[in-house]
């Protein structure tokens, strides 16, 4: 009977939330802009909470209106519900339209007023599906070294790492004054050596680890941020002091952790490559919610000991360089990984004349950068995404085009931007570049 209880309440909810589905419209974007209709969803979510959840339970569909229902009644199936004493467990698979599978976990607890959902969970992946094949994962975790390569870091890079985490010096990021604030999260134990960064809400299969196996053993996390924007974040490997910097490559020969969720994660690789899927994805929810308004948290990946570390990732997605800190005896010190808060671009500007073909000035070789025409048209293209500016001056400094203000598209790692005069630029205008080469810490 208690199960059957459990089932009605999910179903009731399930069919509930279609109905309010429908009644808010079953092509949102039609009322991207309408403030009224996201008024109106937003109410709606609020009476199916009041109906079958617990204060404060989320559907997950909080903020948007999607143009296929989240939950419908002919779709979803519940596969399976566990019952312990006043808690309640609840999973089902929706196979929606398009081949487009969904699986969830319900929450349940039971009140004076029969069950109710406490938390409600989404995944892409089912159940019991490991991560990673175990065949790949100890070839993956073989792929680090002690012995990894160290690269010298480029040229055009002005470091001041220990400045990223001087507690309570004043800098100006955003215009304003504000003290930089430096957090112990925790320790982190890496019992495998083989350290993962990365984003915790993109973690598949195919994830590459740090090429550089560390010592085994427990390392303290800080996290420095400033005005509640995170700066970066450092595991201290060794108390001694670094006396250089290195890029921190990953087996796949990358030098950044991309992001896509806003946020970074530093974590046992080893205990990582045991998870299931579905497990990875319901850490990312819980820890995406604990990160509202705090530097970072620590958790563990199989709840044993606690072996992974989650910050916000500075300014949001993008590409986030990561170095090792060397002591002088050639030990590991540090790993930091940089959000560029505390940083400024160093650019370079060049002039050329602007004519069809290659751009051969030695200083701009290694953008393969060219002209062509079409017709009237020129298309500018260049192999670099360290092109931050283009504009075409004449003779007399009178600004003809700016880059920024035209489309760029990109194939085969090339970008290229198409300028369409009114009339062809007068002889002796040239191409002016901006070129981005690299940072400095402020």
């Amino acid at each position: 009977m208690t199960q059957e209880e459990v089932r009605g309440r999910i179903e009731a909810f399930v069919a509930d939330f279609h109905a309010s589905w429908q009644r808010s419209g079953t092509s949102p974007g039609m009322f991207a802009f309408d403030p009224g209709v996201f008024e109106a969803w937003a109410n709606e979510l609020a009476d199916l909470v009041a109906t079958h959840g617990t204060p404060g339970m989320r559907t997950g569909q909080e903020g948007a209106l999607s143009s296929t229902p989240a939950h419908q009644p002919d779709a979803e199936q519940i596969t399976g519900i566990e019952v312990d004493g006043d808690t309640a467990t609840a999973r089902s698979v929706m196979h929606a339209a398009g081949n487009n599978t969904s699986y969830y976990k319900y929450r349940l607890l039971r009140g004076d007023d029969g069950w109710r959902i406490s938390h409600l969970s989404a995944f892409l992946d089912p159940p019991g599906k490991p991560l990673i094949d175990p065949a790949a994962a100890e070839a993956l975790l073989l792929g680090a070294t002690p012995e990894a390569a160290l690269p010298d870091l480029p040229p055009h890079l002005e470091l001041d790492f220990p400045g990223l985490f001087a507690a309570g010096r004043v800098v100006v990021p955003f215009g304003n004054p504000a003290q930089l604030e430096v957090v112990h999260l925790g320790e982190l134990t890496c019992a495998s050596g083989v350290l993962a960064v990365l984003d915790l809400g993109f973690v598949d299969a195919r994830f590459a680890p740090l090429a550089r196996r560390i010592m085994p053993g427990t390392y303290a996390v800080d996290v420095a941020t400033v005005a509640e924007m995170t700066v970066a974040v450092r595991l201290r490997l060794f108390e001694a002091p670094a006396v250089s910097w290195h890029p921190a490559e990953f087996t796949d020969g990358t030098e950044g952790v991309g992001v896509d969720a806003g946020n970074v994660a530093i974590l046992d690789a080893g205990s990582l490559v045991g998870c299931q899927a579905q497990h990875i994805e319901e850490l990312f929810q819980e820890q995406a919610a604990l990160l509202v308004g705090t530097p970072g948290t620590m958790f563990g990946l199989t709840g044993e000991v606690t072996d992974a570390a989650v910050v916000s990732s500075g300014y949001g997605d993008g590409m986030y360089p990561c170095y090792w800190g060397v002591a002088a005896d050639g030990s590991l010190a540090s790993l930091i990984v940089d959000f560029r808060v505390l940083a400024e671009d160093i650019l370079r500007t060049s002039r050329v004349p602007f004519q069809s073909g290659p751009v051969r000035t030695p200083e701009l070789g290694g953008l393969e950068l060219q002209i062509a025409t079409d017709d009237g048209s020129f298309v500018i293209s260049s192999k670099a995404e360290r092109v931050t500016g283009l504009r075409v001056l004449a003779p007399d400094g009178e600004l003809l085009m700016d880059g920024d203000q035209l489309g760029t598209f990109v194939t085969g790692g090339r970008s290229s931007k198409t300028w369409n005069p009114d009339a062809p630029p007068p002889s002796g205008a040239v191409l002016e570049v901006t070129e981005y080469l690299g940072y400095r810490h402020i």
